[in-house]
């Protein structure tokens, strides 16, 4: 099951390799890719650990020089933050009863004295409750699994919150170590304790709140599903370990299939590699096991083959990949998506290791329920754009894209843009493109009727004392059509645009139609490196700037957050390293940074009205084209002329609505539906 997380954007997380300055353009025609050693590329083993584990920002435990430089942090409003936190570390998870998305802090100590300390949080980041727990002394790792529910436990209205611990009992070193899931009401009552190294908390398709856990032995992987009001309930299924090792993608996800709700476990029939002689075997299938949610048990298994293995090529090893194509799971497994018939059809992909030549790539294939491949894309695919989180978003009216990173093993040579489900390549950029280095970091946005892609560059630009990072605009034919240049430090040695649907929503930071671009660069000055995270419409509008040459401490990241009821409403600065000893500071500043008055959508006698009583928007004016967003930024209805448009069925709530004329002046409002 893919996973959506509130925006974090930590600094140069997805950036790609720069020259010393980004104002010397390489001339290379490759973005160059850092490379996992031999070992990851073989060690293909799910890390159950991590998954379903909430996402955390935290500061580095040990202390890092504290000695503060000339400040550069401004605000071109004088921005000041609505609430601070000075604490280990915070994240987001989600209360499964009631959909809400809940903000909370975790401390912890290891050795003698052990502990866990857990806060939630208001929206206004008030405390609304904490616990502090003991744990083991041999602990050396915990973390909040992203799930809460009251509803696991009966009779009760507190929150379940779990949590995972890692320790050792009775020795140290790997047979001594232990994986357990503790279940921890809000007031800090230990509820229960499964041995396990992953959870979830879901909600099916009947209203049912279901507990599963995972874990792995050196014989063995296994999924339980817990009953916490009676233990005598809980049910477990389990699967030779060699029969997942070498599979290089999701083994765990959740599918309603044709009315009912499956965990579908993803394996091999045989082992695939002899671990001695490495050598492939070529009657291994690819297994998809549907286990039913409520027997708990496999109830069908859907035997698929695995692509790719070459007999002239024998130390070229192909490993399965599945659920990391696209953004979400919608081409995952489907019925009629690729063809009209009534079998179904897996998309999954091929990881392909060459142990000879140390070179890796991927192919991705659609093959239905006998096996027989429907679509393919076989080039030396670097990595799709799930993979590594370069997701283009979807568009009104526009065909889902997916995004190729194809080149050898020195780096990406092309980004190939292709249509769903069609398969069909829509753009090839080359990564130098129209004299442009191209980044990897790039979306796609509307344009009219059709639609621009974005790219940043991997070089700036100097005017004078004047620097800028430069995001292009090109057409769907790939001419440029727009050049934004973002105001930067003429020092700049790292330049990365967040080019995200969060980050591109115009309406986030402020209520007219104008994308602000946020960003971040990294410079260095008397040695010394600093982040930068910057908000700016263009080169002569700059929003908002915050920067990492303070007391503080240097910005170790910043971005957007949402409130509980999951709208996006803040934007965080963290502060904790490279200047500050101690600090864990985060700051919270509220968008929109101003606002437009609701319902106050009169302009030069232009006006749009909303007639409650008969569920209709009035506009009373000449215009061409209207687009309606939601206040989250997702796209409600558009079209040409009309005079009324109707929201039967829309959600109660404030939406954005934007005209424009046929000169090309737009008129923006925001209505709210109650």
């Amino acid at each position: 099951m893919k996973k959506t997380f509130i925006l974090l954007a930590t600094l140069f997380g997805i950036s790609s390799t720069y020259a010393q300055t980004i104002f010397d353009k390489s001339s290379k025609n490759l973005i160059e890719r850092v490379s996992n050693n031999n070992e990851d590329k073989l060690n293909k083993k799910f890390d159950l650990v991590s998954y379903n584990k909430a996402k955390m920002f935290s500061s580095p435990s040990e202390a890092l020089e504290s000695t503060a430089g000339s400040s550069f942090n401004k605000s071109a409003d004088d921005l000041k933050p609505f609430a601070t936190i000075d604490i280990q570390g915070w994240g987001y998870a989600n209360n499964v009863d009631n959909g809400e998305t809940l903000f909370f802090g975790a401390e912890y100590k290891f050795k003698a004295g052990a502990y866990f300390a857990f806060t939630l949080y208001t929206d206004d980041l008030k405390i609304d409750k904490q616990f502090k727990i003991d744990i083991p002394e041999t602990a050396n790792r915990v973390q909040v699994v992203s799930n809460f529910s009251s509803k696991v436990l009966d009779n009760n209205n507190k929150l379940i919150i779990p949590i995972y611990v890692h320790y050792f009992e009775g020795g140290q070193g790997p047979d001594f170590q232990k994986h357990a899931i503790w279940f921890v009401s809000e007031t800090g009552e230990i509820i229960s304790k499964v041995e396990s190294a992953g959870a979830e908390i879901i909600v099916d398709s009947k209203g049912k709140t279901n507990i599963f856990t995972y874990g792995d032995t050196n014989a063995e992987y296994f999924l339980n599903k817990i009953d916490l009001n009676n233990s005598a309930n809980n049910k477990q299924v389990t699967i030779n370990a060699d029969l997942v090792n070498y599979f290089a993608g999701i083994p765990i996800v959740h599918k309603n299939l044709n009315g009912k709700d499956y965990i579908v476990f993803n394996h091999y029939t045989e082992r695939l590699v002899d671990n001695n002689t490495m050598e492939f075997n070529e009657k291994a299938k690819y297994a998809m096991d549907f286990i039913n949610y409520d027997t708990f048990t496999i109830e069908k298994t859907y035997k698929l083959p695995v692509i790719g293995f070459d007999q002239e090529n024998p130390y070229t090893i192909p490993m399965v990949t599945y659920g990391m194509f696209y953004n979400d799971d919608k081409y995952d497994i489907t019925q009629t998506t690729f063809n009209t018939d009534s079998k179904i059809e897996f998309l999954y992909g091929t990881y392909f290791y060459n142990m000879i030549l140390d070179s890796e790539w991927y192919n991705y294939y659609v093959v239905n329920e006998d096996g027989v491949i429907i679509k393919k894309l076989e080039e030396e695919i670097v990595n799709a754009g799930a993979e590594i989180g370069v997701t283009l978003q979807e568009l009104p009216n526009q065909k889902d894209q997916v995004a190729m990173l194809v080149g050898g093993k020195e780096g990406i040579s092309n980004i190939k843009i292709y249509n769903l489900p069609e398969f069909d390549l829509v753009y090839d950029f080359s990564a130098l493109h129209n004299e442009d280095l191209l980044s990897l970091n790039f979306n796609r946005i509307t344009n009219d009727n059709s639609y621009n892609y974005l790219f940043g560059l991997n070089f700036g630009e100097l005017e004078g004392e004047n620097a800028y990072g430069i995001v292009k605009h090109y057409d769907p034919k790939g001419k440029e059509v727009k050049k934004i240049r973002l105001p930067i430090s003429n020092k700049t040695e790292n330049f990365s645009p967040f080019l995200t649907s969060a980050t591109l929503n115009p309406y986030i930071i402020n209520s007219d139609d104008k994308i602000e671009y946020i960003y971040a660069y990294q410079d260095k000055i008397n040695n010394k490196v600093a982040n930068t995270y910057a908000i700016a419409q263009d080169e002569n509008n700059l929003v908002a700037l915050f920067g990492g040459r303070t007391e503080k401490g240097n910005v170790t990241g910043s971005g957007y957050l949402s409130n509980r009821k999951g709208k996006i409403d803040r934007i965080y600065t963290y502060y904790g390293s490279d200047y500050s000893a101690t600090s864990y500071l985060t700051e919270f500043y509220k968008l929109p940074l101003e606002t437009l008055a609701v319902n106050d959508v009169t302009k030069n006698n232009q006006s749009i009205k909303y007639l409650n009583n008969i569920k209709e928007i009035r506009i009373d004016y000449d215009y061409q084209t209207y687009q309606v967003y939601s206040i989250d930024g997702k796209l409600i209805s558009n079209g040409n002329t009309v005079k009324t448009i109707f929201t039967n069925g829309w959600n109660k709530g404030i939406y954005i609505i934007k005209t424009i004329d046929k000169l090309g002046k737009s008129n923006t409002a925001k209505i709210v539906i109650f």
